[in-house]
């Protein structure tokens, strides 16, 4: 008895007797390895391909407006004010998740946090972003910019946090 038949009788799947009466048949005639091993293999049957299915992404991605595949259309950016958040602990990090899932810019504002805090705001805040296929940089001494994706801050925004103090480059030309 095969290891499998002997899985098959103690699972209680077959009966024990059953394969006694198998074995003893099967001892005059060939088994099916035997058989096929002496077929062609033009007559071994062919197995079908079955495509898998579209993915949600694929399903949805969209589509260019040109009718040509080859064209990429280009996506303007959203410009929108953005939120300042003073990191005072690491439960802030939900807050900005959620605002950047959002879309809304938020500056972090990490100069009055203890360095271990910081180290661990940022290192979260990379993880968002690489997720979201956004972008973040630093604008200034304890203060860094964390963009959502295709979201620009506007010169005026840009001037606006200047004088708000949370914004310390100079690339309002930009």
């Amino acid at each position: 008895m095969s290891l499998f038949s002997k899985a098959l009788v103690y699972l209680g799947l077959v009966d024990e007797d059953q394969f006694d009466d198998e074995a003893a048949t099967d001892r005059q005639q060939p088994s099916v390895v035997e058989e096929a091993s002496r077929r062609p293999m033009e007559s071994i049957p062919q197995s079908r391909r079955v495509e898998p299915p579209p993915t949600a992404r694929a399903a949805t991605r969209p589509q260019s407006r040109s009718g040509s595949s080859d064209t990429i259309g280009l996506v303007r950016p959203v410009e929108v004010q953005s939120d300042i958040l003073v990191v005072e602990e690491f439960g802030d990090a939900r807050i900005l998740a959620d605002r950047v899932r959002d879309r809304t810019p938020v500056v972090l504002d990490m100069r009055r946090a203890t360095p271990d805090l910081v180290r661990r705001v940022v290192d979260f805040s990379s993880g968002l972003i690489y997720a979201l296929d956004g972008s973040m940089r630093k604008v200034g001494d304890g203060l860094v910019l964390v963009l959502p994706p295709r979201v620009i801050l506007s010169r005026d925004e840009k001037r606006r946090l200047t004088t708000l103090g949370a914004y310390e480059i100079d690339d309002l030309d930009d």
